[in-house]
């Protein structure tokens, strides 16, 4: 029971920003989630797969993330529960894979569910966030899909399905923002997958400057 707790408050947390350390813990958990082949059929198998995907990835860096996330390590166990608490609540919003079990898993308690959508939706419009690169490339499919690659050389993928200021030539062109520098302000959302019958949280584009 303790340990199903611990998970959940990894989960419903107050969310925490991006930082490089941070980042590079949960874009290797998120790899590892999301190339697991391992069928997550419980909570049980749940638990399994995040002790063989995160919690690693977490005890080895793990005097890296406390000096970084300003965590005191004076006591281990502790320092580690708040980091993982960290590492979870960004996993949960910017790794589809995990998101999507975490929700498949908590589906049937609604109160649950609930308190993790309201902590999700803490972090749209009222906390923009910016981010800057170079456009990889720009989809044609709708929603359309902006693909940057920002200065830690990490590919970040941002929805754009809603008017925002930007030269006109670029709308009636967006091929030509491709390998142009950007700087993009941007909010977490919920976009609609009716493949799987659920809102997933996205980076939605609110700004776009191009240098």
């Amino acid at each position: 029971m303790k340990t199903k707790f611990l998970i959940i408050c990894i989960i419903i947390s107050n969310y925490t920003f991006a930082q490089s350390e941070l980042d590079k813990v949960v874009n290797g958990s998120c790899d590892c989630i999301t190339a697991s082949t391992s069928a997550i059929v419980d909570y049980d198998s749940y638990i399994e797969l995040i002790m063989e995907c995160v919690s690693p990835l977490i005890v080895q860096n793990s005097k890296e993330l406390a000096r970084e996330l300003g965590i005191s390590d004076d006591d281990e166990l502790t320092s580690i529960e708040l980091i993982g608490s960290q590492v979870g609540e960004k996993l949960v919003i910017e790794c589809p894979r995990f998101t999507e079990l975490t929700f498949q898993l908590l589906g049937d308690d609604p109160q649950m569910m609930d308190e993790v959508i309201e902590k999700i939706q803490e972090n749209e419009e009222d906390n923009l966030l910016i981010e800057e690169g170079t456009i990889l490339s720009i989809s044609k499919e709708i929603p359309c899909v902006i693909i940057l690659k920002n200065a830690q050389n990490e590919t970040m993928n941002y929805y754009w399905i809603e008017s925002i200021n930007i030269n006109e030539r670029f709308i009636s062109d967006p091929g030509s923002l491709k390998g142009k520098k950007a700087n993009i302000v941007y909010y977490l959302g919920e976009i609609y997958n009716p493949k799987i019958g659920e809102y997933q949280t996205r980076k939605i584009l609110s700004e776009l400057t191009v240098e």
